[in-house]
């Protein structure tokens, strides 16, 4: 999924080697223009309309809705913002992306779900970490809307992510098309109060394919589908 086109093999094993690298010993690790900007545009122009179809939906066509499919709005770590697990395309984004992912973090991994945030103005998240499922995460930033703030004053809602020599968090401020990888399970990451309209960030999650979980789909059959579907052993 990166623009990778006119780089060289060499070049590419090197940059590979470089990033997972800085990856094991960091625990994070900052992909920019990990896809175009026209790409990142498009999933931006998706996700808004996904949003206001929900939002219909929940006023006009209640038989019709369905919270697991069509997304929700409110989540607990994130109460005033649309959510959406295992949505068919950023779930086709998820697993064309695996193996970019694994050559950057330098681990064979495992797809296991995506979820999307439309963030809305004033929300918080808070600090934690995630699930087994999310052993290695990334976050893609995809599109914002800042246009009631004043544009002098280039503002970039960062995440924060822990780091070793830095317990306050390190922030990280992503454009469309970047993206974060991190160690979902072992590292904090939150952010503060958004003061933009909205903002729209895709989460990537995977396994280690030899790792203690493996937990391949999260459990799911197939993609696309959500996480009510699960396989229980």
């Amino acid at each position: 999924m990166e623009t990778t086109e006119n780089t060289s093999p060499e070049s590419l094993e090197d940059l590979y080697k470089n990033t997972s690298k800085y990856f094991k010993e960091n625990n994070y690790v900052i992909l920019k223009d990990f896809i175009d900007t026209n790409m990142a545009g498009l999933i931006y122009q998706y996700a808004l309309v996904k949003a206001q179809r929900t939002d219909f939906m929940t006023l006009y066509a209640k038989d019709d809705y369905r919270p697991a499919w069509d997304g929700r709005f409110g989540d607990e770590q994130a109460p005033i913002s649309y959510n959406c697990y295992g949505d068919p395309f950023m779930d086709t984004i998820l697993a064309a992306s695996a193996k970019t992912v694994s050559n950057y973090t330098g681990v064979e991994l495992v797809p296991t779900y995506s979820y999307w945030r439309l963030y809305q103005q004033g929300e918080v998240l808070a600090r934690h970490r995630d699930r087994e499922s999310c052993e290695i995460s990334a976050t893609l930033c995809v599109g914002y809307n800042t246009s009631n703030l004043d544009p002098s004053d280039n503002y970039n809602w960062p995440m924060y992510v822990e780091a070793e020599d830095t317990p306050d968090g390190v922030p990280i401020h992503l454009e469309p098309g970047d993206l974060i990888l991190y160690k979902g399970c072992e590292v904090d990451h939150w952010r503060e109060k958004f003061e933009g309209l909205n903002h729209v960030q895709v989460f990537l999650h995977y396994n280690e394919a030899n790792g203690t979980y493996n937990n391949l789909l999260d459990g799911r059959p197939i993609l696309g589908i959500p996480k009510i579907y699960q396989q229980r052993n």
